[in-house]
């Protein structure tokens, strides 16, 4: 399925697909909600939202174990259900239009007999609610726009309810908190992404890969003290010799030295490596893990994007930086101000991780427009600064199966 993606620069139509994780009571990785979008319009059918994704290999972090949520959305989109041959994995979360369909009740006995999980949401005003609650296996709580007391009244009423409720559209860390605490399974948001500042400051572990990250950056750097830094650290000098010797350099003979190492791949190429490397090490946790990736593929897509663009004034690696920095923060649970201070970026850039309004920070905006599927804000940045949404759809998906490909080479 990867010549789906790899192809796709030559599709007229390619789909941008993008996977929100879903996360369990101890912060781990349950699943991933798809959102889809043609860069031509319209609306993609089940099939081709699962086939993408599949596609981007974004299951093999967490061992191909991770449930899909898709969104049935439509009366029409109930007959794509049955176009899917393996649903062992999915949820099919059954929205307004499609489940006051008189087809549903009977797609969701079907979904079940083939291994499915079906979803209901909460907000369906129709009176087929009641006799769909008891085929539902969870029931999604939408947090967007509700006070604490009527997300307290919306728990009661599903007090009797025998599945499992899940909430979504969680902003802050305290509204996971607090419906963990209601009893909720499974959430969902951005909430994930919002650095949770820890008042006993930054961990020894984290201030040794901050200074080396610091390192890493500096372009004054040279080759033989780059080999230095990398061989003052243990775990990273073994995780080079074992990328540099593996099969898919195809060398004769084994590289034995960081020296070696460095001098073969180049300083370019190495800082690079080395830099993306630390950047995974800062989480280990499945939450970590999770941001590791959206920064990998934000730096890779706004990278890849800029060579798309027409006198475009900002280098790709400039623009890898930007994304791959973005979520630094968070990572390290500390300011994003304290974290940059001694990294050698422009300051236009270190200004934009920080929430300054400039050129830098409007593509950041971008990305968390396109990850929450905010297509038309997305669209109007892309437009501002004369790209086009179709190579952007086919940038992110390309970016998406790089950065799930690079997670398992980068662990220990």
């Amino acid at each position: 399925m990867t010549d789906i993606v790899s192809g796709c620069e030559s599709l007229d139509d390619p789909l941008l697909v993008v996977r929100q994780p879903i996360f369990d009571r101890d912060k781990g990785v349950w699943g991933y909600e798809l959102l889809a979008e043609p860069s031509a319009g319209g609306q993609a059918s089940l099939a081709e939202t699962l086939a993408a994704y599949r596609a981007m290999n974004a299951g093999e972090m967490l061992g191909g174990k991770a449930k899909i949520l898709l969104n049935v959305t439509s009366e029409s989109s109930l007959d794509d259900t049955s176009s899917l041959a393996e649903a062992s994995d999915c949820v099919f979360s059954l929205c307004n239009q499609a489940a006051a369909s008189p087809k549903c009740p009977g797609i969701a006995d079907s979904l079940h007999a083939c291994g499915g999980i079906v979803a209901l949401d909460s907000g369906i005003d129709h009176p087929c609610m009641s006799s769909l609650l008891e085929k539902a296996d969870i029931i999604k709580v939408s947090l967007a726009g509700k006070t604490p007391p009527e997300i307290v009244r919306l728990r009661a009423e599903y007090k009797r309810f025998g599945g499992e409720l899940l909430a979504t559209d969680i902003a802050t860390w305290e509204a996971f908190e607090g419906t963990r605490a209601l009893g909720f399974k499974y959430f969902q948001g951005p909430f994930f992404g919002v650095a949770q500042v820890s008042d006993d400051g930054l961990a020894v572990s984290s201030t040794a890969k901050l200074q080396l990250l610091r390192e890493l950056a500096n372009p004054d750097c040279e080759m033989d003290e780059l080999a230095m830094i990398i061989a003052s650290d243990i775990s990273l000098s073994y995780r080079m010799l074992k990328y540099i010797n593996s099969a898919s350099f195809g060398l004769r003979n084994k590289i034995k030295s960081i020296q070696q190492a460095v001098s073969l791949l180049g300083l370019k190429e190495i800082r690079h490596w080395a830099t993306v490397v630390v950047m995974t090490d800062l989480d280990s946790t499945p939450k970590g893990e999770e941001l590791a990736y959206m920064a990998l593929q934000r730096g890779r897509f706004l990278s890849k994007l800029a060579g798309t663009i027409a006198g475009f004034r900002h280098s790709p690696n400039t623009m890898f930086m930007l994304g791959l920095f973005s979520l630094l923060d968070s990572l390290l649970s500390y300011p994003m101000g304290k974290a940059l201070e001694d990294i050698p970026l422009e300051d236009e850039i270190k200004d934009a991780l920080c929430g300054t309004l400039n050129e830098f920070r409007d593509w950041l905006l971008m990305v968390e427009a396109v990850e929450l599927g905010r297509w038309a804000i997305a669209n109007e940045i892309l437009v501002r600064y004369g790209a086009c949404f179709t190579q952007a759809a086919t940038q992110y998906m390309k970016a998406a199966t790089w950065a799930a490909s690079q997670i398992p080479n980068m662990r220990k």
